[in-house]
């Protein structure tokens, strides 16, 4: 290979290997599948579980004035304007708890945060979680003692419905970013983790100053194309066979 040729292939290993890169940027098929994750977090008493039944128009947790009343994850599946969504009601957060099942609970909560696309915050301004997504909600206006918010928060009463439609918005607009665009296809996992590999072979192909090296990170990234479009050897369906079933004679 010459090494203008070389410099060649080089190039093109990296235009690819950033192809593949802005693919796996967009939103995995998942999310079209399970919804978009919102997770309502805020301390005892701040409004979630009343907020949560005004937004999927039924009573689907249970409201009561006494702290610690939600100890689990509420999960419910709701679609506005065509979007999917899997809104999470959560233990109120506290930073001491005597009761142990609330205390696992608001771990489990704290996990939910973590693991949300969205976290709509009922608690004083400043002091939620810290994640990429998170809306102040200025919740209860209806009641004069409610947690007062500056201009930024989404303001709203669950019980009278003030503001609800505004939230709903919100999430649709939000979760329009989130997912696939209409013109686009999405990856799943498997078909992720493949181009992830492929991805990496070629930048290491890329790098490569020896062409055997680079020979062969560029089998290993053909493998992993092969396996993404199903374009496989009979040794490789034997193999897959024999790896998955005991067959005997």
């Amino acid at each position: 290979v010459g090494e203008e040729n070389y410099q060649l292939i080089s190039d093109g290993c990296d235009k690819l290997h950033d192809a593949i890169e802005q693919q796996l940027k967009l939103p995995p098929a998942e999310k079209l599948r399970d919804g978009l994750s919102v997770v309502l977090a805020g301390p005892p008493n701040s409004g979630k579980s009343t907020l949560l039944n005004a937004l999927v128009a039924r009573e689907a947790a249970i409201v009561s004035d006494i702290a610690g009343t939600t100890r689990d994850l509420i999960e419910i599946p709701v679609a506005f304007d065509g979007i999917p969504f899997l809104l999470t009601d959560t233990a109120g957060l506290r930073d001491e708890s005597g009761d142990s099942i609330e205390a696992i609970g608001i771990e489990r909560a704290g996990k939910a945060i973590a693991d949300a696309d969205m976290v709509l915050w009922l608690g004083r301004e400043q002091e939620g979680p810290k994640h990429l997504r998170l809306i102040e909600v200025e919740a209860k206006i209806d009641a004069a003692s409610h947690i007062m918010k500056s201009a930024g928060a989404l303001r709203l009463s669950a019980k009278t419905g003030e503001g609800v439609s505004d939230l709903v918005g919100l999430l649709v607009r939000e979760g329009r970013e989130m997912l696939p665009p209409p013109d686009s296809f999405a990856l799943n996992q498997r078909q992720r983790h493949l181009l992830r590999d492929t991805a990496l072979y070629l930048s290491h192909a890329a790098k490569a100053s020896d062409p055997l090296i680079m020979a062969e990170e560029l089998r290993q990234a053909r493998l992993a194309l092969d396996a993404l479009t199903g374009r496989v050897s009979t040794e490789d369906m034997l193999d897959a066979l024999f790896g998955r079933f005991c067959i005997g004679k």
